[in-house]
């Protein structure tokens, strides 16, 4: 292990050519997620083994709770890119010359991929539409109540889940907002394959297009109607990977997305839920948690790898 420069860096993952939408709906098989669904602070799963294959996979489906409004989101995920509008759309355009304050926020254009992003952590919320804001809140909440049923299933000790999130299973922590536009016109792929960072995101996606490395293959991760889907992140893989049930954070990326004249781009939106940066990574062994690095240090080596153009080694 002395050859892999840092005590969180994963060996190298050699990947595919990320194919086109078209390619991709034809040849890759999709992957049968769990189905589960929140009760209070329970995360309850369809199967009996629903639990094991979500820690495997990396990705399950949540039911989306009946009380959720998500036209919001769907709304500004679609237009936050165009030009400030009037009338209906007035809210939820002309966020690319958006200034949002602090670092890694606001507009970004990405050079060798299709996305074009627009972040903004919950202390900026306020620049959204009311609504929207108000969504940020609701999905953050779903996301922070599944980290907690997890934990808890993992029997991790409730006194320590403060200190090894950074303050997120206690409604703390980093919690940013994403959304994401997929330029069907631009030739290139719509990402690359990453692995998420936090802990949990909650996506909202409609339309195929995910794909994911598992297990030596890759695999559709296709959303269904009426559910989020939720994956994992690279701070729970590592607090857990010496466990007996550790929990993937699998390697996803999308497809480039093709579209006739008229059809409409892809879009989806999540929210990343991750410790304060302030705070530190911890791997779980048997007398307890260990600190392997500082989570400022942890996000520069994961964002590093997600947005270059290396296409085929994470």
């Amino acid at each position: 292990m002395s050859h892999i420069p840092s005590p969180t860096q994963r060996r190298p993952v050699h990947l595919p050519t990320m194919p086109l939408e078209q390619e991709a709906a034809g040849t890759i098989p999709p992957v049968v997620m769990a189905r589960s669904r929140l009760d209070g602070d329970e995360l309850i799963f369809d199967d009996s083994d629903g639990f094991e294959r979500a820690l495997r996979q990396g990705f399950f489906l949540l039911r989306i709770p009946s009380d959720i409004e998500l036209s919001a989101g769907d709304c500004f995920a679609q237009h936050f890119f165009e030009p400030a509008a009037t009338g209906e759309l007035a809210a939820y355009t002309g966020f690319k010359s958006c200034a949002v304050p602090g670092a890694y926020q606001g507009y970004f254009d990405r050079e060798h991929d299709q996305w074009e992003n627009f972040y903004i952590e919950r202390g900026n919320w306020r620049l959204l539409p009311p609504d929207l804001n108000e969504l940020g809140d609701v999905l953050a909440g779903v996301g922070i109540q599944v980290l907690r049923a997890v934990l808890q299933r993992l029997a991790i000790p409730r006194q320590l889940w403060a200190q090894l999130t950074g303050g997120l299973s206690e409604g703390g922590g980093h919690q940013l907002f994403a959304f994401n536009h997929f330029r069907s016109d631009k030739p290139t792929r719509g990402s690359k394959f990453h692995r998420d960072s936090g802990w949990v995101t909650v996506l909202r996606s409609i339309e195929p297009g995910l794909l994911a490395h598992i297990d030596g293959e890759l695999h559709a991760v296709n959303p269904e109607p009426g559910y989020f889907i939720v994956n994992f992140g690279s701070s729970l893989e590592v607090l857990s990977e010496d466990m007996v049930q550790p929990v993937r954070a699998n390697v996803h990326g999308v497809a480039r997305t093709v579209r006739q004249a008229g059809q409409a781009d892809r879009y989806s939106y999540v929210v990343f839920l991750d410790s304060d940066l302030s705070g530190d990574i911890y791997r779980w062994a048997a007398d307890g948690m260990q600190k392997v690095q500082s989570v400022a240090e942890f996000a520069v080596q994961e964002v590093a790898r997600t947005y270059d153009a290396h296409d085929q080694q994470l």
